[in-house]
């Protein structure tokens, strides 16, 4: 689609892509040959992989009727102040002949004010996997909010306890309301209030400052990603039996097995299967204070870091001349999108990202 301002990096990937960037070549419906297949064997969750006698079902979440959660829409992101952008896109999956929607298993949640306090946000992204993911990411949107509200006393008091706590309790309350044993979701939630930042993080969804330079946008990870290969991880997980597989060469993650099934990261709301073996769901706890040459702090999932870093996503919101947040959300989520179309052909991962941009409320 690309929007003005992403024009130079557009080119520049499709360049790339006509140089031979992408590891084979296209087919003649722009499918890369057993490319999206061997991303699911790759890189996905073991246990989101569908059984081999489940059906395919050719349908969108989106504008679907049904009462069931496992195919409720998503609840959209909304943007509750003119300094923040959101955007949430279900992925496609291949099927003879093309690919179809698949069910949108990322949540996100633009919260201001906060707990009635105009000085506060809390701004999250929530990426489900496993069969039932979109009900476990569906669960942690609807709850954790709630869930640290109930904390006003304690939350100035230590507000990275309150967060860590309240994760704790939202995965409690999970395994008493559904069968999370083989499904979860990242949580990666940031809480402002004025200019001061906590970050609680399970997982491999990511949080991101972008820093103005004479040259552009500098990005700076806030939080890190949770990898089963991660040294102080994989001690956790050892120590409680786990066994862990390093990344391949190919592109393969490292893993934490239990029963047979793989999961690509160390931390996690739900998949309480693997929490025998070390998985858990307290995050790590991370703190920030906005500086006055910070630009904006994106929060996304996985559908955009997987194929873009932290920096390339800071250069294509630099080249959003109008320096409007939605249209950098919508740039991002373009760019995401089309480079699963490059990488991996009929197969795209979904996409969530909310983008605050600085000063991100009016004093």
């Amino acid at each position: 689609m690309g929007c003005g301002g992403s024009k130079g990096t557009d080119q520049a990937l499709r360049q790339q892509e006509s140089e031979g960037g992408s590891d084979a070549a296209a087919d003649s419906s722009g499918q890369t040959p057993d490319k999206a297949k061997t991303f699911r064997e790759r890189r996905l969750s073991m246990s989101q992989l569908p059984a081999a006698d489940q059906q395919r079902r050719r349908l969108s979440v989106y504008g679907n009727s049904s009462s069931d959660l496992t195919d409720k829409q998503p609840s959209e992101v909304q943007s509750p102040m003119p300094s923040v952008g959101c955007k949430t896109m279900g992925g496609f999956e291949p099927v003879p002949g093309g690919s179809t929607a698949k069910i949108n298993q990322d949540r996100g949640i633009a919260v201001y004010p906060f707990v009635d306090d105009p000085t506060v946000g809390l701004f999250g992204v929530y990426d489900g996997h496993g069969r039932a993911g979109e009900k476990v990411s569906e669960f942690v949107l609807q709850n954790l909010p709630v869930v640290l509200a109930g904390k006003k006393d304690q939350l100035w008091a230590d507000p990275g306890k309150a967060l860590s706590e309240t994760y704790v309790t939202v995965d409690t309350d999970l395994a008493k309301n559904m069968d999370a044993s083989v499904s979860g979701t990242t949580a990666v939630t940031c809480l402002i209030k004025d200019r001061h930042c906590w970050l609680a993080n399970s997982g491999d969804s990511r949080a991101v400052v972008f820093q103005k330079t004479a040259t552009g946008l500098k990005a700076k990870d806030l939080t890190i990603d949770h990898k089963p290969d991660s040294p102080a991880e994989m001690k956790r997980i050892l120590k409680m039996g786990g066994h862990v597989t390093p990344a391949g060469a190919n592109g393969s993650p490292s893993r934490v097995w239990h029963n047979l099934r793989g999961l690509a990261m160390a931390r996690s709301i739900g998949d309480h299967a693997a929490a025998t073996v070390g998985v858990i769901a307290e995050p790590e706890i991370t703190e920030y204070d906005i500086q006055d040459d910070d630009y904006a702090i994106i929060v996304a999932s996985d559908g955009v870091w997987e194929l873009l870093s932290s920096q390339q996503v800071a250069d294509i919101c630099h080249g959003v001349k109008s320096g409007d947040v939605q249209e950098m959300v919508e740039t991002v989520a373009d760019q995401s999108s089309y480079m699963w179309k490059v990488e991996e052909g009929d197969y795209r991962d979904d996409i969530t990202l909310i983008i605050i941009k600085m000063p991100w409320r009016e004093d």
